[in-house]
């Protein structure tokens, strides 16, 4: 079995989240399950997204993912 996790880091909660609130929403379809966490230290978070499904809909979440400032993100293929 494949698993594929996303782990993005939020660097600026104010600038980005409203954004990527909605991109979350907007490929909900390939995300199975989701995990946010508040890192004081960061001033921002963690959000861990377990992903399957459409591989050309997990490319374009990633590919939109790439164009939103105030977060740094990580994809792994298990």
């Amino acid at each position: 079995m494949n698993y594929e996790i996303i782990g993005i880091l939020v660097r600026n909660p104010a600038a980005c989240g409203k954004k990527l609130q909605e991109l979350l929403t907007l490929y909900g379809c390939v995300i199975r399950n989701r995990l946010g966490i508040n890192r004081e230290e960061v001033k921002g978070g963690i959000i861990i997204l377990d992903i399957a499904g459409d591989s050309e809909q997990i490319n374009l979440l990633k590919k939109e993912l790439n164009n939103l400032e105030g977060i740094e993100y990580k994809h792994i293929n298990l």
